[in-house]
């Protein structure tokens, strides 16, 4: 394997046990003995695989190549679930696999969890992190390794300034990931105020804080009032900032030209997507009342909240949602599937995408109409290159299939079609919690071995945009071909 690619994993690996000592100092100043050495043992045996790493990948060459690219982003998130699980198996809470499915949930930002009464505060602190420090690898990726691979398909064309698509060097990704950093922790820092202003405890505002601005939404408590207006509003501003284009932000912070942030509210696919959450909520919240659920004003809370939760492919669900009716569980699901604004935390299909396939899809018509038309297709009075139109039809038509194979497969394990769609859709848009639609937490929990790691397979690949692992694929054919056996 490339030097360089075992320099990024120890790396990382170094990062996760610095973190791990969070949770680890937290459990220690709780008293709590067994978990300050359930974290203790889990920071030795990271370091320890990180420091052998870093000495492994002695003198490193500085740039990666786009196949290397893909063998990083395709191992990385299995490498960090397996380390960050540590906890979770050493603490006899899950067993081997469901500890690395719960730490590639939270890694991946699916927010799904294996442990519904989890009580260790510092363990519980633990599975607020790895959502937080998911957020900011996607950041990270998307900044620097991604482009370089996929061009992002469309990405590329809702910067103010293209992204360099050219090799991953060492030093660009350590300039990139410092501004990143200062970007997310400060975003974080503005979430943990609004929460604390809604009547928050400290610990609970940070906890919301993270799982609200990385999208990963799985964090239980009391203090979760989902009819508490404050606590709502602080919670739809961080998910519409982070369903936001935060690479724009990010540029704006690395050039000092904040005037750029206007982009991010002045654009057509940011407008659309608040628009989603209005007229989305409005219906779903209409919905509830008509079906008396709730009186009119705690179901447009209710409707707007979970709309907005989902929009942002952040799920988080109350269990009142569980007993709504399928109309509006579909809203939910229809809005995860579509996302955020390209360049966001969120997952899903995302709102650009899809305004270039409508717009293709009307200029096709035309077309047929008038066979000598020449169209260009514009969006915010900007051209939209014919190569970014091709890239997003392969892309949709890989989600597609992606998804149609996922659904067969899961339902191998005994589940409906509605239950095996929950789960694929779920994994793959990173909203977990649509899991729990149709299908009971035992009977999750009760899945073959295979078909958990299947869904693991299904949350990563989420969050590669599907063509980084085809690029493994492929390149890993043409070495298998010019092999000499």
């Amino acid at each position: 394997m490339d030097k360089l690619i075992l320099y990024l994993m120890g790396r990382a690996l170094l990062l996760c046990s610095a973190c791990m000592a969070i949770p680890f100092g937290y459990s220690i100043y709780l008293g709590h003995d067994y978990m300050t050495g359930v974290f203790g043992q889990s920071i030795f045996i990271t370091l320890l695989c990180a420091v052998f790493l870093i000495k492994k990948s002695h003198n490193p060459p500085e740039s990666l190549s786009v196949y290397g690219g893909a063998i990083f982003l395709c191992s990385i998130w299995g490498t960090v679930g397996f380390f960050g699980g540590l906890p979770y198996y050493l603490s006899h809470n899950l067993g081997a696999v469901d500890s690395f499915v719960e730490s590639v949930s939270g890694f991946t930002t699916t927010g799904y969890t294996n442990i519904m009464s989890l009580r260790d505060p510092a363990l519980i602190l633990w599975r607020s992190m790895t959502q937080w420090m998911g957020g900011g690898m996607i950041l990270m990726f998307i900044a620097t390794v991604l482009p370089a691979i996929t061009g992002m398909f469309g990405i590329s064309f809702a910067m103010p300034v293209a992204l360099k698509t050219g090799v991953i060097t060492i030093n660009r990704l350590r300039k990139n990931t410092r501004r990143l950093s200062i970007l997310y922790a400060l975003l974080t820092i503005i979430g943990v105020f609004f929460f604390s202003i809604a009547g928050l405890g400290t610990y609970d505002a940070i906890n919301f804080a993270m799982v609200t601005i990385s999208t990963g939404g799985c964090y239980f408590s009391d203090a979760y009032l989902y009819n508490n207006v404050w606590f709502a509003s602080a919670a739809i501003v961080g998910l519409i900032a982070a369903g936001g284009n935060v690479i724009i932000y990010w540029q704006a912070i690395k050039r000092r030209q904040y005037s750029m942030l206007k982009k991010t509210v002045t654009n057509s696919e940011f407008h659309i997507f608040v628009l989603i959450i209005l007229v989305i909520g409005l219906i779903c919240g209409l919905h509830l009342f008509n079906k008396n659920y709730y009186s009119l004003s705690d179901s447009l809370l209710y409707g707007f909240f979970s709309v907005a939760l989902y929009a942002g492919t952040t799920g988080a669900p109350p269990v009142e949602v569980l007993t709504w009716t399928d109309f509006d569980k579909m809203l939910l699901i229809v809005v995860a599937s579509i996302g955020g604004c390209i360049g966001s935390l969120a997952g899903g299909f995302k709102i650009l995408r899809l305004m270039i396939l409508f717009k293709s899809c009307a200029n096709e018509i035309t077309r047929t109409i008038h066979p000598d038309i020449i169209m260009t297709m514009k969006i915010d009075e900007d051209i939209v290159p014919s190569k970014v139109i091709n890239r997003i039809l392969a892309f949709f038509f890989m989600v597609i299939v992606t998804i149609s194979i996922s659904i067969l497969v899961i339902s191998a394990a005994g589940l409906d079609m509605q239950q095996s769609m929950d789960i694929a859709l779920a994994c793959i848009t990173s909203t977990g919690p649509i899991m729990l639609f149709h299908t009971s937490h035992s009977q999750i929990m009760a899945l073959p071995v295979a078909v958990k790691l299947f869904c693991c397979f299904l949350m990563i690949l989420g969050k590669l945009d599907i063509f980084a692992f085809l690029v493994l694929l492929y390149g890993s054919r043409q070495e298998l071909l010019h092999k000499h056996w």
